[in-house]
C-alpha cells in the first residue's frame, strides 16, 4: 500500500514541475518562455512517463536548446 502512495504522489510531483529560469539572461527569449515550457512539457511526455525523474531533465533541456537560461538543471 505503501508503494501505490509513493508512486502516486511522484506522479503528481511530476506533473506539477516547474522549471525556474533566468529570464533577464534569457533575452528576447524571455517573451515566450511559457509558451516553450508548455511545449517541452509536451515533448517530453513523449520520451518519459512524467513520474520519471528523467522526465525533468529532458524538459530543462529542451528549455536549454531553445536559449532559454535554467537555474536548476541537474
Amino acid at each position: 500500500m505503501r508503494i501505490i502512495a509513493l508512486c502516486f504522489c511522484a506522479m503528481a510531483a511530476g506533473c506539477s514541475y516547474t522549471p525556474v529560469a533566468d529570464l533577464r539572461a534569457s533575452g528576447d527569449k524571455a517573451q515566450v518562455y511559457q509558451r516553450d515550457v508548455g511545449e517541452c512539457k509536451e515533448l517530453a511526455k513523449q520520451v518519459a512517463p512524467s513520474w520519471i525523474p528523467i522526465w525533468q531533465t529532458v524538459v530543462d533541456n529542451c528549455l536549454k536548446g531553445r536559449g532559454h537560461s535554467v537555474l536548476n538543471v541537474r
